[in-house]
């Protein structure tokens, strides 16, 4: 078994693993990323890469904004349907959160190979699976084992990452505490051909009953329709799936022709998607991405998300393994920043996945941001995820929302309502 020795191992090339690898040797660290993937055309197919506005800032910090626009990705924005009517965002947003991207993984996972590939101190080794996880006599993960078709692997590294997706095979091997976040809801979803959108490139949100339903505009002129639906009603869907997912979508507002679409891939998906949270430090490694935090799908921050952690991760651990000094300190930081910026994210995804009936807040909500602009604009900050629950709930804001509650509703939107709500 051979030895090697690097600052960092980062287990995991996703979109938070590459992000966190590609950060870490910018600094000038000497990095190894491994990854189970076979090869540079391997890609993650059950993914909906919807990824949120939140994260244009890394994106352009990777260098990756540019190579998304080449490759045709979908500058995302979207309208969202309830049972009030449209929620539009017409409000004038920061330049550096004014979108984000609906990718394939088919195209957004090269990309980021290609720019791990690009880095001189950083080394990516694929057809590689973890397989041991080793601490020092303090209790601190320092030495992984890994294979590939050449043998086993040995490896020290000053700072050992995780980024190894909700089930994180790093995690159970070092124990980490983890939290199971049950969710009532199945997801399916297939690209089209030939299926074009209402509102052009904006992508459309419908609230059906206790349901959710999708259609996304893709690179290579694809439309996405996805539905995230609550497991009662998985019976229905069993024999069928893409004739139930199709049929959601047939008679709700301004959806989707149907008429000349033609299926462009397999319809993809998961029965169950039970979620996770586990501490973003614990005992010298850090975690970052679905390892550490798994949300529900369907509020589309898992790419976004783990991007955006990856970068305050580097930020923060960088620095402090060149000088040598306050390691576990910046863990510590990584880790608390990473709680202050997404845990109230977490709380209100997971709360909604529940599949429960909307709550009277809500409503209020939804009512309001068909009839305000402002409110409309404010919501979609914070479902883009650019702003946290209490920059969104402000005392300003609760006062709009209250006022435009009192007012008589739109003509124009009045008595928009589906037939199976």
């Amino acid at each position: 078994m051979s030895d090697q020795s690097y600052d960092v191992v980062v287990v995991g090339a996703g979109p938070g693993g590459a992000a966190s690898a590609i950060l870490l040797a910018r600094q000038g660290l000497s990095v190894l990323a491994i990854d189970r993937k076979p090869d540079e055309t391997a890609y993650k197919k059950v993914c909906t890469t919807f990824i949120q506005r939140s994260a244009l800032p890394v994106i352009e910090k990777l260098g990756l904004k540019d190579k998304l626009d080449a490759a045709g990705a979908i500058r995302n924005s979207a309208e969202i349907w309830t049972e009030f009517g449209w929620i539009k965002d017409e409000g004038a947003g920061e330049a550096d959160t004014a979108h984000g991207y609906s990718v394939r993984r088919k195209v957004l996972d090269p990309l980021l190979l290609e720019l791990m590939t690009a880095e001189p101190t950083l080394t990516l080794h694929l057809g590689a699976t973890l397989t041991d996880l080793t601490a020092d006599e303090t209790g601190t993960f320092r030495r992984l084992s890994y294979t590939t078709a050449d043998g086993p692997v040995r490896v020290s590294a000053k700072q050992i990452v995780l980024a190894d997706g909700r089930g994180s095979p790093g995690a159970k091997l070092a124990e980490v505490p983890t939290k199971k976040r049950e969710n009532n809801r199945f997801v399916y979803y297939s690209y089209y051909q030939n299926m074009p959108l209402k509102t052009g490139k904006t992508a459309q949100f419908w609230q059906v009953g206790r349901d959710m339903g999708f259609a996304y505009p893709f690179d290579g002129d694809l439309t996405m329709l996805c539905s995230f639906v609550c497991e009662e009603n998985y019976a229905a869907w069993g024999a069928d799936k893409r004739g139930a997912l199709e049929s959601f979508f047939r008679d709700l507002p301004n959806a989707p022709d149907q008429s000349g679409a033609v299926p462009a891939s397999e319809i993809r998906g998961m029965r169950k998607l039970n979620d996770y949270w586990r501490p973003a430090s614990y005992k010298g490694l850090a975690l970052v991405g679905d390892a550490c935090m798994s949300c529900d799908p369907m509020s589309g921050v898992g790419c976004g998300f783990a991007m955006q952690a990856a970068d305050w991760m580097a930020e923060r651990v960088g620095p402090a393994l060149l000088s040598g000094q306050g390691q576990q300190a910046a863990l510590s930081a990584y880790a608390k920043q990473h709680k202050s910026m997404l845990a109230g994210h977490e709380y209100f995804i997971r709360d909604a996945s529940s599949g429960r009936e909307a709550n009277l807040l809500e409503k209020l909500i939804s009512r309001a941001a068909v009839r305000d602009p402002v409110v409309a604009h404010r919501l979609h900050l914070f479902i883009g995820r650019v702003t946290r629950w209490n920059q969104f709930l402000t005392p300003g804001t609760v006062v709009r929302i209250l006022r435009a509650n009192l007012r008589p509703a739109p003509a124009s939107t009045g008595g928009l309502r589906h037939a199976r709500s």
